[in-house]
Formats: structure tokens, sequence, C-alpha cells
């Protein structure tokens, strides 16, 4: 491993030898401290990429292995060599026929050559499949204006068209205008509504934007169930949606817009755990032991929680196993050889199943709260980073009773959630979910108002607040 850092050189043999010792969760941890002292290290990422990916972690482990193949493609080849510049870009709009300018030199020298590594052919060697030679004849166009662009339009639903040309927020803002390839051909407008997502090859000038150090990778679920992984910068220019940056190293569409309406759910491709060690919330070692005993439970098996709450010995459970599989019962189950054996009674064995799936199904968030490890306020403020969502404090909230009225006191009371406030023409309304996809739609059927943002808040806070607000006293007071 090349690094000048000899620390972090020492932690990725470390973890080299912890990974050869089959000692994984060892290994995740010094390769991370080796990326932490040396965040270039692209042998780190690959391998700790990989024990992610093993253990489970397909998201988290994809990530490290596209930052090991960043790293590996930038500015520096294996062994600390430069890499040589690259030649500058041709244009290809001044040139007619590359053949043709080619076969009309005379200075030809013996070591003329057409290098395929030259920017000229980018778009030959990207990894997006182009079906329609219109869309591809796009890219090249001398006539095409800098307001339109080359598209990929992916409905919400299922379904893709390839568009010549398309003109962002025209004739309105939620809208966009489909040019045609040809002088016969007549131009048609697209709603947004109808629209999951749009991959552009280039942006409006109005619109412009670059990648920079406030882009994280986030997941962004829309309404029809796709799933993508895009760069997301804090800074968005565009009101109506989200502006991503593929996560391709090479493509035709380095950009896609996310109508606001197909978004479902979106979040940063980060452990939770790791936002709140860096608001400091929680210690590394307590937060370690906490994910052992979480991950311990989770995967308890059904025959330890039945012999726990029948307060059996794990070796009397043991017994009567081997003692079915030794009358050829194989195929039985865990509750079904102690029932047999009458160690337990029907009840028992329901109770330990529905105990096990509370187990499989609790979140850790949940369970550091449980354990008294966190709060429930710091958890939320975290959540919040995650899911991109603003957190508010209801304390310090004023809401008037025209806001209030806003919404049926039936969605309110379903949802838990609030209406706060109207900002230019926005409703902002406090959930205590990030999971705002099925509460947006039902919002939309009962207001008018154009957009609605969402922020987040304590369920319990919310939960009490909600019941005080819009619970029927008298309808209460009547069931008592």
């Amino acid at each position: 491993m090349a690094t000048q850092n000899p620390e972090a050189e020492s932690f990725y043999r470390q973890g080299l030898e912890l990974l050869h010792a089959e000692k994984y969760t060892e290994a995740i941890e010094y390769f991370s401290k080796a990326i932490a002292l040396n965040p270039e290290c692209a042998e780190a990422y690959h391998m700790r990429g990989e024990l992610l990916t093993m253990s489970g972690s397909i998201v988290e482990g994809n990530t490290d292995l596209q930052r090991a193949k960043t790293l590996r493609s930038g500015g520096m080849l294996s062994g600390g060599r430069k890499k040589p510049a690259k030649i500058g870009k041709i244009n290809l709009r001044e040139a007619e026929s590359i053949y043709d300018q080619l076969s009309a030199k005379d200075d030809f020298s013996g070591n003329d050559s057409v290098e395929f590594s030259d920017e000229l052919f980018d778009h030959a060697f990207v990894d997006d499949r182009v079906e329609t030679k219109q869309l591809w004849d796009g890219f090249i166009d001398p006539s095409c204006p800098e307001a339109t662009s080359p598209a990929i339009l992916e409905f919400v639903g299922g379904g893709r068209e390839e568009v010549f040309r398309a003109q962002l927020f025209q004739p309105s803002e939620d809208e966009i205008t489909i040019l045609p390839a040809d002088a016969e051909g007549s131009r048609r407008i697209v709603p947004l509504r109808e629209l999951s997502c749009i991959r552009l090859s280039r942006l409006p000038a109005d619109c412009e934007q670059k990648m920079d150090s406030s882009c994280q990778v986030e997941i962004i679920e829309t309404t029809d169930g796709n799933i993508y992984h895009e760069y997301i910068s804090s800074q968005q220019p565009m009101k109506n949606g989200l502006l991503a940056f593929s996560t391709k190293e090479a493509t035709l569409f380095p950009y896609t817009f996310f109508p606001e309406s197909s978004i479902k759910l979106r979040y940063q491709e980060r452990f939770l755990g790791d936002i709140l060690l860096e608001k400091r919330f929680i210690a590394d070692e307590i937060l370690k032991k906490a994910l052992e005993e979480h991950q311990m439970l989770r995967s308890m098996q059904l025959g330890k929680i039945i012999a726990r709450q029948a307060n059996l010995l794990c070796s009397v459970v043991e017994t009567a196993i081997s003692s079915a599989h030794a009358k050829g019962l194989q195929g039985l189950r865990i509750g079904e050889i102690l029932l047999d054996a009458g160690l337990v009674n029907e009840e028992q064995v329901m109770d330990a199943l529905d105990f096990q799936e509370k187990l499989q199904g609790r979140k850790l968030g949940e369970f550091l709260i449980e354990k008294g490890i966190l709060r429930e306020k710091e958890l939320y403020i975290a959540l919040a980073e995650k899911f991109r969502m603003p957190f508010i404090d209801l304390r310090q909230q004023k809401v008037s009773r025209k806001v209030l009225t806003i919404l049926p006191r039936e969605l309110v009371l379903e949802h838990t959630a609030l209406p706060l406030r109207i900002e230019d023409a926005t409703l902002v309304v406090a959930t205590p979910s990030p999971n705002v996809g099925e509460l947006r739609e039902a919002i939309r059927a009962y207001c008018d108002l154009p957009d609605i943002a969402f922020v987040l808040a304590q369920p319990t806070h919310l939960k009490n607040v909600v019941g005080i607000l819009y619970q029927d006293r008298r309808r209460h007071d009547s069931d008592n």
C-alpha cells in the first residue's frame, strides 16, 4: 500500500492480518482507522467494502468499493506516479466529418495516430446504453440550444423514453417540453407529475451547478418503488424538485432531476451510528457494545427464547431436540418438538414467536432509547440529518388556529401529523417519521396549496400535542 502515513499503513496491515484470521468485525474497524488517517487509501476502502458487502451491508459496501475505484482512477496511478495530463477537448461541432478532416492532411508523419483515450471519444466509452440514433445525434448536434438537452424520461409506474431535446420547466415550472428531432415533428408537453425522474446530458444555463465538497451519496426512493443512488448537493437550485449528480464514473447523463411529487423518501448513505458519533450523542465504545448486543438479540434463536420464557435449561432443550432427531422427526420445528416433549404449552410457543418477531423488527434507535443510552430527542436529531429533513422542537412553535384547521381531524390523528404554518404558499407539517410519501398524498387530497414541506419532531411530544389539540373529548368522555 502506497501511503505517506506510517500509522495508517500499520492499521491497514493489521486489518489484513485480522481478515486472514477471519476476524471480520475487527478487520473492518482497523481498515476504518486507516481510512480516518489517510482518506486517499483506496486499498483500505476496497477491503472494507468487500467485508461490508460480505456481512450483508450491501449499500455501505458498494459505497466503499465505488470510492476505491474513484481513488484508483484519480490524479495518481499505482506506485504514486503522476497521471499524465489529458489532451485538450476537441469541439465536435467544428468538424462536420472527422474522417474528411483527417484525409485532407498532407503532412502525415510516421508517428501520426488517433488516441482513443482523447476526450473526443468520451461518449463512446460510457456505460450507458443509448437505444435510439436520434438521442445519440443530440449529443453532437450543433444547432441544439443551450436551454435544451438530450434526455431519458423515466415515467411513474414504468416506461422509458429517449428524447432528442428536452427543455425543463417550459411552458410552466411544472412541465417540460419535448422538442422534435426534425422539422416535421411537433412539440410535446409532459407534466412533471408523470415522471419518476429525468436524466440529462447538460443543465440549462440558469440552473448550472457543479459537484462540490457538500455532495453526499443519498438514496432516493420514488413513489413507484424505484431506488436511485445519487450525489446530492446541500445547495439546490430548483424549487420544484431535487437535482442530483450520477454516481457513475463515465456517463452520458451526469445529471438527474427528481420532481418533488415523485420523491417518496431520501436519506444519506451513512450509518446512523456514524451520525450519532459525529454529534457526540454517544461514545464509540458504548455504541460498539450496544451494536453487538442489538445484533445478538435480533439473531436469537427461538429455542433460547422459549427456554428463557419457560424457565428451561438450555441443556433440556438440546436434549429434546437430539431425542426428536434420534426418532427420525427431522422436519419438526423447535416449538413443535418442545410441545411434543411436554416441556411447554402452545401459549408459551406463540408468546415466544411474537417476542422473536419484535426482536427482529426492533431498530437500533429504539433499542438505544430502551437501554437508556440515548434520548429520544438525540435520536431524532440524527435521523433528521440522515433523512435530510429539518428537526424542530415543538415547545418553540406557535401555530395559528387557521392553520390547525387546514387538515381534517381524522387525517391528523391517523398520521400523528401537525400542520404548523404556511410559508410562501407552502404548508409546513410536523411528522414523527421520515417516510412521508403516503402522508403527502393524503394531504394533497384536502389541501389546495401547491407545495408541502415536512419537518421531523419527537414522536412522544407530537403524539401528546396532537392528542390535546384534536382529540374529541366529548366522545372520549362518553366512551368512559
